[in-house]
């Protein structure tokens, strides 16, 4: 009866899940735990060397605080002048007035922020050998690299000035005997000879070099920069920001690699701001000082006129205390006219510097028409007022409006001079900047274990996308996910048939030569004499692991070829090295060593290896039978191994293909069947020739031998297609010469527990 083997499915090959288990992740981590740990190792080894060679960046701090500006700049009091407070504190207008050129180049100037000056250094080794110097006092040049600076050279330069053309473009000061120098420019022309302490000037250059501690013909690069590029470069070390939102707290920190510089600075930039502030505030008071001085005649005339008018009519009029309602009519109307004649004036102060149609002015103009309409719904409310108290009311409320207009402005015209002359704003600073004692980066701490972080994410990443990558066939796992395949078993590398190897031939003369305990146990590939079942593995080592992975290969095998339609099993490969040879003969041998009666052919008649397994002469063998050179009996051999026979693949044939593609073969097997328990062909790779598919097409049983990189998936997948194509009966997969993976440890060590006489190292 010929029942299908549970295998290969062409239309379910990549149908099953290709997800990536947690599970699978790990076992691969596992197994690449050398290289995750190298890699780790090396981000973090880079990671600690940059925390301790990058240059300590220092940082100092300061803070101001923004009150609200005074709406009541004319000294008026006015209820609408007060809704004009606004509800936030202009802190975002003043954290852009720090950062304006006004404040900073002032701060850069002084401190010489736009002039950079930096030793020629040999990047990595110059930067070790200064972390072993003394400031001042130069290190001796290695490797002869005089020009170069390894540490303790220190440099000051109090002025440079150069054209327009040098500015931005990076020169070179070169040291010389006599505490002298050279300035040059970046093509190596010299542009002037200096003396330190001494101005040095030629064709509109200009330095003056105040300090120089270095050996002779070391060099620096020294850089002047513009106006412009100054400040965009200082801004990249200066963060300005609300401290809190709406607390008017603004915090000004700096950056610099020098801490006492970057204190001294920050306070300057406070400093600075401050006392562009109040210039400023003084500024604005002596503008409205010289405005309210212009309208004081005026107002002293209007005064004058509203009181002579008011005296005028109390006289004519012979009444001097107005009634309840007229009382309240003037109260109500004194307070509307002042805020309205308020104002007008403070329109009068801002239009002189903004345009009618500027926010300023209009938010201005809304509230007088306001109040005007507010002035007129209250003048209706008293309509029926009696002429002559509305008269003596309105005359009132004009001569009193004008007096407090007046004094006011007097009084504000005199506070403005002692403001023009005083140093107080509405910004002052609250914390000053202190000296740091510690770094703000690196943080070393926080960089290495940023490093040893970024070293295990690296790892991870690159052992997994190595493996998605290569697409090589490495473990069970791939077979059993991707090709739908069952796995009959593994068979772990054999250090012990890595002897034998050696032992039978030179390892000049083995095809795919050992190169160590990574390479599959293979058998040797030359002819040898004499007694070959001392090079078999399951007869020299029969408690070897990778034997008793062949024992249990052999009861899965058991059950399926009863089941198969012949008792023919052919071994198979896709590419030549997965030790196919290696598999059928240890198989064949151990299927005998159970009692049975097994036939083992060498089918390879290209590259077959059989006879040097067992001594025996490749002179006659399968290639002369199926030429009708020789009778299928007088092929058998008989080798040392009781119940195992074997037929050699014999003389290579120069035409293997068209042997095989002849019926003698499947008359050849159908004549030895009966004679034997089991057949086992061993076949060449299937992708290389065609011979594997005619062989397997004979046999009742088919199993790939699979060793770990020696065939990707996508080969696999295509040898087990042209297999199945030729109605070959696919049982399942070995795979072979699996090396000790640290993720199957334990598993390593219940087989080694079983397996009394197997040495340490191979356990």
């Amino acid at each position: 009866m010929n029942t299908p083997a549970l295998g290969f499915d062409p239309g379910r090959a990549r149908n099953s899940d290709d997800g990536f288990s947690a599970a699978e992740l790990w076992r691969l981590i596992v197994d690449n735990v050398g290289l995750v740990i190298l890699i780790i190792v090396l981000v973090t080894g880079s990671a600690t060397l940059y925390a301790y060679l990058a240059t300590p960046s220092f940082s100092a701090d300061a803070l101001v605080k923004v009150d609200y500006p005074n709406p009541n700049v004319l000294g008026v009091n006015s209820q609408t002048q007060q809704q004009m407070v606004p509800s936030t504190l202009p802190t975002d207008a003043e954290i852009q007035i720090i950062q304006s050129r006004t404040v900073l180049l002032p701060v850069i100037k002084k401190y010489k922020q736009d002039i950079l000056v930096t030793p020629h250094q040999v990047p990595f080794f110059g930067r070790v050998s200064s972390l072993f110097a003394t400031q001042g006092d130069p290190m001796p040049a290695i490797f002869g690299l005089k020009s170069f600076a390894w540490g303790g050279e220190d440099v000051a330069i109090d002025s440079l000035q150069v054209p327009g053309r040098l500015q931005n473009k990076e020169l070179t000061l070169r040291v010389l005997p006599g505490n002298a120098y050279q300035l040059m420019d970046h093509d190596g022309n010299a542009l002037l000879h200096g003396t330190v302490g001494q101005v040095a000037s030629a064709d509109g250059i200009s330095i003056l070099v105040s300090h120089l501690a270095a050996r002779p013909d070391t060099e620096f690069a020294v850089t002047r920069f513009s106006e412009y590029k100054a400040v965009e470069r200082f801004l990249k070390k200066l963060k300005v920001q609300e401290s809190a939102k709406d607390s008017g707290v603004v915090q000004i920190l700096y950056e610099n690699d020098d801490p006492k510089l970057a204190q001294v600075i920050t306070n300057a930039i406070a400093q600075t701001y401050i006392a562009a502030h109040i210039d400023q505030h003084r500024q604005e008071a002596s503008v409205t000082r010289d405005f309210i001085i212009g309208e004081l005649p005026r107002l002293e005339s209007e005064l004058k006129r509203a009181e002579s008018e008011l005296s005028k009519y109390r006289t004519d009029a012979s009444s001097m205390t107005p009634g309840t309602e007229a009382a309240s009519y003037l109260q109500g109307s004194l307070d509307l006219e002042k805020q309205i004649a308020a104002l007008k004036m403070q329109r009068q102060q801002v239009a002189s510097r903004f345009m009618p149609s500027s926010r300023e002015v209009r938010t201005i103009d809304d509230q007088i028409t306001t109040l005007t309409a507010q002035k007129e719904a209250f003048d209706k409310r008293f309509s029926g007022l009696p002429v002559s108290e509305r008269k003596s009311a309105d005359l009132t409320r004009d001569a009193k409006v004008a007096e407090d207009i007046y004094v006011a402005m007097r009084e504000k015209a005199s506070e403005l001079a002692v403001t023009r002359a005083g140093t107080i704003g509405n910004v002052h600073i609250i914390d000053t900047a202190v000296f740091p004692t510690e770094p703000a980066k690196p943080k070393r701490l926080i960089v290495i274990a940023a490093g040893g972080a970024a070293g295990v994410i690296l790892s991870v990443l690159f052992v997994f996308f190595r493996n998605q990558l290569s697409r090589n066939v490495e473990s069970p796992h791939v077979v059993e996910r991707h090709l739908n395949l069952p796995v009959l078993g593994a068979v772990m590398y054999s250090n012990e048939q890595a002897r034998l190897d050696r032992s039978a031939t030179p390892a000049s003369l083995l095809p795919g030569k050992v190169r160590g305990a990574d390479e599959p146990a293979l058998a040797n590939g030359a002819s040898r004499d004499g007694n070959g079942a001392n090079f078999l593995l399951s007869d020299d080592g029969p408690d070897d692991m990778a034997v008793e992975a062949l024992r249990a290969v052999r009861a899965s095998l058991m059950i399926d070829i009863e089941r198969a339609r012949n008792n023919i099993l052919a071994v198979a490969g896709a590419t030549p090295g997965t030790g196919k040879t290696f598999v059928a003969s240890n198989l064949a041998a151990l299927h005998a060593q159970s009692g049975k009666r097994v036939l083992l052919i060498d089918g390879d008649l290209r590259r077959g290896r059989m006879a040097s397994i067992f001594g025996q002469s490749r002179q006659s063998g399968l290639a002369e039978v199926l030429a009708g050179q020789l009778e299928a009996d007088d092929a058998i051999r008989a080798s040392d191994v009781p119940g195992l026979s074997i037929i050699t693949a014999g003389r290579f044939p120069p035409n293997p293909s068209k042997l095989l593609s002849t019926t003698r073969l499947p008359l050849l097997l159908e004549y030895l069947s009966p004679q034997y328990d089991l057949i086992i062909i061993d076949t060449p790779a299937v992708l290389a020739v065609s011979d594997a598919n005619m062989i397997a097409s004979n046999a009742g049983t088919t199993v790939v031998v699979v060793r770990p990189s020696a065939q990707s998936e996508s080969e696999l997948e295509q040898a087990i297609k042209r297999l199945d194509l030729t109605g070959a009966r696919i049982s399942g997969v070995i795979f072979n010469a699996v090396p000790k993976r640290r993720s199957e440890k334990r598993t390593y060590a219940y087989a080694s527990a079983y397996a009394p006489n197997v040495t340490q190292r191979d356990a």
